[in-house]
């Protein structure tokens, strides 16, 4: 699957993480992400615990709308529940430059 913004690729391989285990795991754990990114749904927080590597994080609505962005994100770092978010699209540091608070993202 592909995350795109106006038409245009953002990232090439998705994976979604929608069982309590697969939203648990996350990017836990790996030396370096294992896929260009993870969508979990349902999630409005999360938590960079056990990870090795820093990530750039979406929150994104019910209409796949940004609601929130985070570039950076360090390693052992908790983010509260984000008000309207219903999926969190995770990532290496540098992939969501292009993407602003506001823009409709599509799955495919």
């Amino acid at each position: 699957m592909k995350l795109l913004r106006n038409e245009k690729i953002i990232l090439s391989e998705v994976v979604m993480a929608t069982t309590f285990l697969e939203r648990l795991r996350g990017f836990m754990f790996y030396k370096t992400p294992p896929v260009e990114g993870l969508v979990i749904k349902p999630c409005s927080s999360i938590h960079t615990y056990f990870m090795r590597f820093d990530i750039d994080v979406l929150f994104l609505d019910d209409n796949m709308v940004v609601v929130k962005k985070i570039e950076g994100l360090k390693r052992r770092q908790l983010i509260p529940p984000i008000k309207s978010a219903v999926y969190t699209v995770e990532s290496s540091v540098g992939k969501f430059e292009a993407v602003d608070v506001g823009d409709h993202l599509t799955i495919c």
